[in-house]
């Protein structure tokens, strides 16, 4: 069984031609590795879950909760709500919902523009 940010990266992974400005080398597991440049990078790791399912004694599905952390680059020149709409429906698509978007924020260390989505998630045990 994959763990959930392994179960999302895999998603935006297969599907990232389906959203605009965002490449398969940009998307990361719990940290960024690798030369940082003008690329848009995404983020993904776990946060705290919501609890587990049960029926008949027996765990039947998790609930599980990620965060994705978007870093574009300070002079971006694309719609970064295309983008974010665009993985919000990919994600939304195999049942993984986006529950907060804290809006962008230019970061003062990196001089990026950030933006944290968290998301739920069910997976079947």
């Amino acid at each position: 069984m994959m763990t959930p940010t392994a179960y999302v990266v895999s998603i935006l992974s297969e599907n990232v031609d389906k959203i605009p400005g965002l490449k398969d080398s940009g998307i990361f597991a719990f940290y960024i590795n690798g030369e940082i440049n003008d690329d848009v990078y995404l983020l993904v790791s776990e946060t705290v879950g919501l609890g587990d399912e049960f029926g008949n004694d027996e765990i039947l599905a998790s609930n599980k909760r990620v965060q994705i952390d978007l870093y574009y680059p300070k002079d971006y020149q694309e719609d970064m709500s295309v983008l974010e709409q665009s993985l919000k429906r990919v994600l939304r698509d195999e049942r993984v919902y986006c529950y907060s978007d804290a809006g962008h924020v230019l970061t003062l260390d990196s001089m990026n523009i950030t933006n944290t989505l968290k998301f739920n998630l069910k997976m079947e045990e």
